[in-house]
């Protein structure tokens, strides 16, 4: 990657730095991230630290928790003795599994206290009728993207 990057670059790694601390990752993750997928070649920890204007330290744990994840990956690169890393090409279906594992949470949630609730007699309608909305929508949520990864694994084969 060239040492400096374009404003277009800059603001798509800002960008996905907000959207991955939706997520619940940090900033930095985000940051990281941007960086890599927008990197032509795989780039240095030194490298990282300097685009991404923070301590060496900070992207060695950033890069090992992304890395251990699957969002990026650590490969070989011109200097043998440095950790080189691209953004994974699994990593959006790496979301996706985090994102369905909320899902997945929020529909247990919903069944585990709507059953408590039925059972309880104490609990008021208000918040039985929002369990029943909150399961049923997690339900179809989970319902909805069912078989997503096959179809996904089946279009990427058409990139590859």
């Amino acid at each position: 990657m060239s040492t400096k990057l374009s404003a277009t670059q800059k603001q798509f790694i800002e960008e996905m730095g907000n959207l991955y601390a939706t997520y619940g990752l940090s900033r930095l993750n985000g940051l990281l991230i941007g960086l890599l997928l927008c990197s032509e070649t795989p780039l240095s920890l030194d490298e990282i630290s300097t685009h991404l204007n923070r301590s060496k330290g900070l992207i060695s744990q950033a890069t090992r928790r992304l890395n251990s994840t699957g969002y990026i990956k650590k490969i070989e690169g011109p200097e043998s003795r440095k950790d080189y890393y691209i953004a994974d090409y699994d990593i959006f279906i790496n979301v996706f599994h985090f994102n369905m594992t909320t899902v997945r949470k929020n529909l247990s949630i919903a069944d585990q206290f709507l059953h408590l609730v039925k059972t309880d007699g104490k609990s008021t309608p208000r918040w039985k009728a929002n369990l029943e909305v909150m399961e049923l929508f997690y339900t179809n949520m989970n319902e909805f993207y069912e078989g997503f990864e096959s179809r996904w694994n089946e279009l990427k084969k058409r990139i590859k």
